[in-house]
């Protein structure tokens, strides 16, 4: 089975395309998964519709807030996400370990890696979103710091769009690591339920935190 059937296999037949992928695990591959959901999103990150007007700001200073609001989220989206990978599937191999796992964790990184499928049409898509919502401009002073853009940003249907889609690609991800820790550590559902514990918290919070600021804003 060759990358592209294993990508196209792990959307539409996950637990067959898993099972294949575990027992014939190729880092390179998940790393070329988790490499384009890195750029998608640091692509969505420079395509993100705020304009930030520094000129309240001293002289001395734009350059360096210029490069912590613009270059460094790029860049943190790039290298972040690839951290996160091996960090996450190690906390989750752990875990499965602890629980009676008998898988190794190579199998886990790459079925982890796999899992982000998902987030590629995602990333696509919110790209793609991002085109029909006017910039906000963000005024940037030494005096109120940066403002949120976030407020105006959820009053958009466009930004709202991309925010439920994320979720659900999100939670499709999540079932695919809850397929690749079942059959790679072979463990029972309740056991590999618990193993994929952390992620499902983040994705919770990550929906809490958007209803606050939606109340918030309202």
């Amino acid at each position: 089975m060759n990358l592209l059937n294993k990508i196209t296999g792990i959307l539409i037949k996950p637990e067959e395309t898993i099972k294949e992928i575990s027992d014939r695990p190729y880092i390179e591959e998940s790393f070329l998964i988790v490499g384009i959901v890195a750029i998608l999103s640091a692509i969505s990150v420079y395509f993100m519709p705020i304009i930030y007007d520094f000129s309240d700001l001293p002289p001395e200073a734009i350059e360096i807030v210029k490069f912590s609001t613009t270059v460094v989220p790029i860049i943190y989206a790039l290298i972040g996400i690839i951290i996160m990978w091996i960090i996450a599937a190690g906390i989750i191999h752990f875990i499965a370990v602890a629980l009676g796992g008998e898988g190794k964790f190579t199998q886990m990184l790459v079925v982890y890696g796999y899992s982000r499928t998902p987030l590629i049409i995602n990333g696509v898509i919110g790209i793609i979103l991002f085109s029909f919502i006017e910039p906000i401009t963000i005024t940037i002073s030494a005096t109120t710091g940066s403002g949120n853009p976030m407020g105006e940003l959820l009053s958009n249907p466009y930004y709202m769009a991309i925010l439920i889609i994320g979720y659900i690609m999100q939670l499709w991800a999540i079932g695919l690591i809850f397929l690749g820790v079942k059959y790679v550590h072979n463990l029972s559902t309740n056991k590999a339920l618990i193993a994929i514990a952390l992620p499902l918290l983040f994705f919770v919070f990550g929906i809490v935190m958007t209803l606050f600021s939606s109340s918030l804003m309202g």
